[in-house]
């Protein structure tokens, strides 16, 4: 339980950045800031050393941890920049859809809610292939930024990493 936490609060992270992170010669990717937009009084949070990954098999590496409270509800937005300028804004709903999305449903077959306190951390060594990806990396050069608002019902989440994408 404690990995699918991990698993599912990133696979709304990486969703959106990790259609961005496809392996290609010569790509850079550089985490720029992590931001917990909610504060310390967020319901999750993801520590200062989180990092992104894009290995050469094309797969990424995640590494940090992060911290939840206890919630039954996480529902919200995903909004996505470039270069500064919002590229689209969709809802998500983490507790109705989590193990239904690529990724969450191999860890988290049974779904993301309701969840405990509990602080997890990554294992660097697990990869999360993306090469379905690698096509779109092209269009996504430049500064991009992916911030995650959600509703729960026990208080709010925010998260907001920035990242630089260059070759």
């Amino acid at each position: 339980m404690s990995t699918a936490t991990f698993v599912s609060t990133w696979f709304v992270v990486c969703v959106t950045l990790c259609s961005v992170l496809a392996c290609k010669d010569g790509v850079n990717i550089k985490v720029n800031n992590v931001e917990n937009c909610a504060g310390v009084d967020g319901i999750i949070t993801l520590t200062d050393n989180t990092a992104v990954t894009l290995l050469d098999d094309c797969s990424l590496s995640l590494e940090g941890c992060l911290k939840t409270k206890s919630f039954s509800t996480a529902t919200g937005t995903v909004k996505v920049f470039k270069n500064g300028k919002q590229l689209f804004k969709k809802p998500i709903d983490l507790c109705a859809k989590g193990s239904k999305i690529p990724f969450i449903g191999e860890f988290l077959p049974g779904g993301v809610c309701p969840q405990s306190e509990n602080e997890i951390c990554a294992d660097p060594n697990r990869k999360i292939q993306m090469e379905r990806f690698k096509k779109m990396i092209g269009i996504m050069k430049g500064s991009m930024a992916v911030e995650l608002e959600l509703d729960h019902d026990t208080g709010k989440s925010c998260i907001k990493i920035e990242v630089e994408v260059s070759k």
